[in-house]
């Protein structure tokens, strides 16, 4: 049988699947892309021939792609990343004048610290640069590849995912210590807060990677202590949410401590027990390391989070 071949091929149709992929809607990917929906349709139609596969097939939700059409997704953004490369001429990146789109992939808590000074600053220094935020999932150093993410901001959640790959590279861009939270009169509060009253209350553990336990279970352990966690959330903000309206305590880093206590009225306590340092990481592939829109990126996100970057020896 006769393969198709790329000579022979309307290269406008990678550009439809593309946007297909990305958007799981023809009006969504007509519009993304300024074309009529029934150019779009024809397009998958077409691309449909060419694979000799359905792509996509509908569902509830619009469209949902068939097990080739995802196969197909890291290769064909990354051919499309380096093709928009070849006509950016990023040698001279003015972000004052790009219209460039950063994503990255990360929990909540940039969310809740640096992101909104980022965009405060990126009004006035890059006005048209987007950002799009996905959260942590599977597939993140397949997508640091491709150049679906151009970065990963995430703690301990993802290292062992990461780190046995030597083409990724890291940054510090978070290391701050831990404190526990509690709503403001706690009957905790009435004694004196030492590891005995702190492990004799129902936690609440913050898992974004859906771990059972977390940093403080194992100090605990050596110490031939334990805990009670009476709730696991997935995201930092359910920590002082919840703590605020409850009693449950919960360790938390500083910054999401100080956030709960400025908007919920919760009380901090430093921990009563040795802690490692509450530490995360930019994670990016090798071959954009030298890429100067990605340099100034990664600039800009290391100097957002500046304030949440403090060596231990500031914190007293």
């Amino acid at each position: 049988m006769r393969r198709a071949n790329i000579s022979e091929t309307n290269l406008r149709l990678f550009l439809v699947l593309d946007a297909l992929l990305s958007e799981m809607s023809v009006t969504r990917a007509a519009k993304k892309l300024h074309l009529t929906q029934p150019a779009v349709s024809h397009a998958l139609k077409q691309l449909r021939a060419l694979y000799k596969d359905e792509l996509f097939v509908r569902s509830s939700d619009g469209l949902a792609p068939t097990p080739l059409a995802v196969s197909l997704a890291p290769m064909l953004r990354s051919g499309l990343n380096e093709l928009e490369r070849t006509l950016q001429n990023d040698a001279e990146f003015d972000p004052a004048t790009s219209r460039r789109r950063f994503v990255l992939s990360t929990v909540d808590y940039p969310l809740l610290t640096g992101i909104a000074p980022l965009m405060k600053r990126f009004n006035t220094e890059a006005p048209n640069v987007d950002v799009r935020i996905l959260p942590v999932g599977p597939d993140l150093h397949a997508k640091l590849v491709s150049g679906a993410l151009d970065t990963v901001l995430a703690g301990g959640e993802i290292e062992q995912q990461m780190a046995l790959d030597k083409t990724l590279m890291k940054t510090r861009f978070i290391s701050e210590d831990f404190v526990c939270i509690l709503r403001s009169g706690h009957p905790a509060l009435r004694r004196k807060f030492d590891l005995d009253a702190y492990c004799e209350q129902p936690h609440l553990l913050v898992s974004t990677g859906g771990a059972d336990t977390g940093y403080v279970d194992g100090v605990l352990g050596k110490l031939g202590k334990s805990r009670r966690v009476a709730l696991t959330v997935p995201a930092f903000i359910g920590a002082p949410t919840i703590v605020s309206q409850s009693d449950l305590i919960s360790t938390v880093p500083r910054a999401i401590g100080e956030f709960g206590r400025d908007r919920f009225g919760i009380v901090l306590r430093p921990m009563p027990l040795e802690m490692p340092r509450a530490e995360a990481y930019i994670w990016w592939h090798q071959r954009f390391q030298n890429e100067p829109g990605h340099r100034w990126w990664r600039r800009m996100l290391i100097e957002a989070f500046a304030p949440f970057n403090t060596p231990a020896e500031q914190t007293g």
